[in-house]
């Protein structure tokens, strides 16, 4: 019989063929140098996961440019490193939030993708071909930005199962929150405002200045029949301070943009303001109070009970979602690497 495993050739030919693989594996997964740059290296374990260097620094791109950009020259250094760690760690938390989901069998189908993607659109007036022409606008492909939307709507699934179920803001909270914020007798002199913007072109979401007045018209139509202004501002104001709702805090008269001062001088708290064409796009406010001479005027409860809950629930999400996550690490095996 013909025995092809004792030939020298053919042995000789599997041993070249075996160490080839084991080399280019080797230079895959190691942490090696090549011209002076580091190829990849693990950078965290996070149980049964790993985070490389390069899924780091595609993450920190952004940021890092902005330190270089921005930064003095003397703390770039210190600013990057220091980037590098934050953002580690929340690609930490991140890894662990979908280990915890993929546990709870919580899982995103295409077909939630698909709607979610249809209501982004819808929201911001965009066809298809406009959606796909601001992804190329921001250098990220379809699929990358399908892979965020599934991690995103997942996120969410997984908090409203664990944390937010558990939220609960009752009518006494929110009473107790006016008396102490709205009718305190020692408020802060100046206008307390909350802030909407719609933008167009690099200024926002919308692809002409008639469509972002139309959206700014149509959500100003909202607030005004009850609906949520932080939630309002949160999902669709263009500018910084929907992050917080649209909670710009308090001013005085001389702090304020004269644009702005135009808007609510005129308004009672509670009230909202027109729409204003201003540098930043169309805007509109709303007066929750404002205190001058002593003299204190606070929106009624009913016109602000929504915003308050709304900002009582977020500190109470905050809070639960810190501790969540702080027992989830203690709980797992996590290695940083940096």
């Amino acid at each position: 019989m013909f025995k092809t495993i004792n030939s020298p050739i053919s042995f000789s030919k599997a041993r070249l063929t075996a160490l080839f693989l084991f080399l280019i594996v080797k230079l895959f997964l190691c942490s090696v140098t090549l011209a002076g740059e580091l190829v990849d290296r693990v950078v965290a374990v996070v149980n049964d996961d790993v985070i490389t260097l390069s899924e780091l620094e595609e993450e920190a791109t952004s940021t890092i440019a902005k330190i270089r950009a921005e930064a003095p020259p003397a703390q770039v250094d210190d600013a990057i490193q220091k980037a590098r760690q934050d953002i580690l760690r929340n690609m930490i938390d991140h890894k662990l939030l979908l280990q915890r989901a993929a546990k709870l069998q919580i899982e995103v189908a295409d077909a939630d993708i698909d709607a979610a993607i249809d209501r982004i659109m819808e929201q911001n007036n965009l066809t298809v071909e406009q959606f796909r022409e601001q992804l190329a606008t921001m250098g990220v492909t379809e699929e990358k930005y399908r892979t965020s939307l599934r991690d995103q709507i997942l996120r969410s699934r997984l908090l409203s199962y664990e944390i937010r179920s558990k939220v609960v803001i009752t009518n006494e909270q929110v009473e107790a929150y006016y008396r102490n914020k709205y009718m305190q007798h020692n408020s802060p002199e100046g206008y307390h405002i909350l802030q909407f913007g719609s933008g167009w072109e690099d200024k926002g979401r919308s692809a002409s200045k008639e469509e972002a007045l139309k959206r700014a018209e149509q959500l100003r139509e909202m607030v005004i029949a009850g609906e949520n202004f932080n939630e309002i501002a949160k999902n669709y104001s263009d500018l910084p301070s929907g992050v917080d709702g649209g909670d710009i805090g308090t001013f005085k008269k001389n702090e304020l943009a004269d644009y702005m001062w135009q808007a609510i001088k005129d308004l009672h708290p509670g009230e909202v303001s027109p729409i204003i064409e201003t540098p930043a796009g169309f805007q509109f406010f709303k007066l929750l109070s404002k205190s001058s001479d002593g003299v204190i005027a606070q929106a009624p409860l009913e016109n602000v009970k929504e915003e308050i809950r709304t900002t009582l629930y977020d500190q109470e999400l905050k809070k639960k979602f810190e501790y969540w996550v702080k027992e989830l690490r203690e709980n797992s095996y996590v290695k940083e690497l940096l």
